[in-house]
């Protein structure tokens, strides 16, 4: 007879059962997970980040739109000697224009801790309905408020800002509670790659619209988009995968199999910020990804600017070469993430560093050789821009995968705060382009490279140095529920019967 004791786990009991299979040499088959609604949640969630996402940049766009086609109003109402009746003034100052860059990246700063309680106490379904919709308002509305003047503009834009501050918590959460264990990395880099996919649905939309319907054209095609993907979303999202019908119990029993009470419940667990902020792993996760987001945010805000003004491409092909990088920026998030997953052969702290390293320093290489090139080779120009373009889909990656690893249940605390610094560095780029390119000449944006090089190099460096692939002390016993699911009960009771046998 064989005495358990009460304190076997369920994990106990597997690897116990397990080896009365020992003498059955034959392997037993992975079984095919059934349902896939978790992937079409997966897609509809990312779906509509890009589209909030997406919103902020239209304008990155759009202000050589609108621009141009206030010149081309100006020409000929002069060549038939007409007065232009308009009111629209488009030809904002070099200062008015950064206002309106940073605006989208200021709404987030205070926001962001709002939106962390508010999803912790309604949930990712309410509030990011909160968010997409005021994301649809303020961008159809967006060329109305243009004809009341800047100041309307600009609050336009930051209402368009304010909702991103939610995203960085959505990707962590719905990961936490629609992803299998095994799915974990591919789910993750799936959400995560909005911010790619944003500027790569926007800048050729962008091209296309302005040159059929107008600037305005391409806030109301937006805005259409927005509002499908919010119905789609009400329709289908829950913040529980138990609680959703489409859901079926195969599919519940992968979703749920292996996972803590914390991870299970991760928007209730007891979040301990002083211990958190006091992790040098989590701060060289926060400051790389602040290096990273200024080495992509120069080119995501002001890509379109440079290849136009700089190196003279003219609007119909900037849009689709700002756009195509996106592309191969996407591809390479999803497919490294589950890549540095299993590269077990280098270890997780090693394979984390390898796929930043790579990312930041072609980064920094690119932003090298930009310093260097005269202004006429502009291919080479072009092919540095889609450089780091590329080398930022493999920035999150080894990040995501150490702050999974450390951070663990409270990932979506620190997605929430490394969204806090990143969207500084929105506020703060406008302001340093400002400074240091304020006529947008070949000179000055050299001078502008020199120093993203400087910050993208540090930043990888101390990753190096600080990151640690084992969860940290404080990810242990921070649950302040109990209500494992049906699954979890029926299992210990599993338990209970078992051992009473032996």
């Amino acid at each position: 007879m064989l005495k358990a004791s009460k304190s076997i786990s369920i994990e106990d009991l597997h690897q116990f059962t397990d080896l009365q299979h020992i003498d059955d040499e034959t392997p037993v088959p992975t079984k095919k997970i059934p349902g896939r609604m978790r992937w079409y949640i997966c897609a509809i969630v990312t779906g509509l980040m890009t589209l909030v996402q997406a919103n902020v940049h239209v304008y990155n766009f759009t202000v050589l739109c609108m621009q141009e086609e206030q010149a081309k109003m100006i020409n000929e109402s002069l060549s038939r000697n007409e007065t232009l009746t308009t009111s629209l003034n488009f030809n904002f100052s070099k200062f008015e224009q950064d206002l309106l860059f940073s605006a989208a990246y200021i709404a987030p700063l205070p926001s962001i801790i709002i939106l962390y309680f508010l999803t912790n106490r309604s949930g990712v379904k309410t509030t990011l309905m909160i968010c997409s919709i005021m994301s649809f308002l303020s961008t159809v509305l967006t060329p109305i408020a243009t004809q009341y003047g800047f100041w309307f503009f600009w609050a336009a834009r930051f209402f368009q800002g304010l909702p991103t501050a939610i995203l960085g918590i959505v990707v962590s959460v719905v990961t936490c509670h629609w992803s299998t264990l095994a799915e974990n990395g591919t789910y993750v880099s799936i959400l995560a790659a909005h911010y790619q996919i944003a500027p790569l649905l926007t800048m050729p939309l962008s091209a296309l619209m302005c040159s059929v319907g107008g600037w305005s054209s391409v806030y109301y095609t937006q805005g259409t988009i927005t509002a499908i993907l919010i119905v789609l979303f009400a329709i289908f999202y829950t913040d529980k995968p138990s609680n959703s019908k489409f859901v079926s119990k195969g599919e519940l029993k992968a979703i749920e199999d292996g996972k803590s009470l914390e991870e299970k419940h991760v928007e209730k667990s007891k979040t301990p910020f002083v211990a958190i902020h006091k992790d040098s792993a989590v701060w060289a996760i926060w400051i790389t990804s602040v290096g990273g987001t200024i080495g992509f945010s120069i080119f995501l805000q002001y890509g379109p600017t440079y290849l136009n003004k700089v190196l003279h491409y003219n609007l119909s092909t900037t849009g689709w070469t700002a756009a195509i990088p996106y592309i191969f920026s996407c591809i390479a998030r999803i497919v490294a993430q589950p890549l540095s997953a299993n590269c077990s052969f280098l270890g997780e702290r090693l394979a984390a560093i390898v796929s930043t390293s790579i990312s930041q320093g072609t980064m920094a290489i690119a932003f090298l050789v930009l310093m260097f090139i005269p202004q006429s080779w502009s291919s080479v120009g072009q092919l540095c821009y889609s450089l780091v373009i590329v080398a930022n889909g493999l920035n999150g990656v080894g990040i995501t995968r150490s702050a999974q690893l450390v951070c663990k249940q409270h990932m979506s605390f620190v997605y929430t705060a490394r969204a806090f610094y990143n969207g500084s560095v929105g506020l703060f780029l406008p302001l340093l382009v400002y400074w240091v390119a304020p006529n947008d000449t070949h000179s000055e944006w050299t001078r502008l490279f020199l120093i993203i090089f400087c910050i993208v190099f540090v930043s990888n460096l101390i990753f190096i140095i600080f990151s640690r692939a084992e969860a940290a002390p404080w990810t242990v016993g921070t649950a302040e529920v109990d209500d494992r699911s049906e699954h979890d009960i029926e299992d210990q009771k599993s338990v209970s019967t078992t051992v009473e046998k032996f």
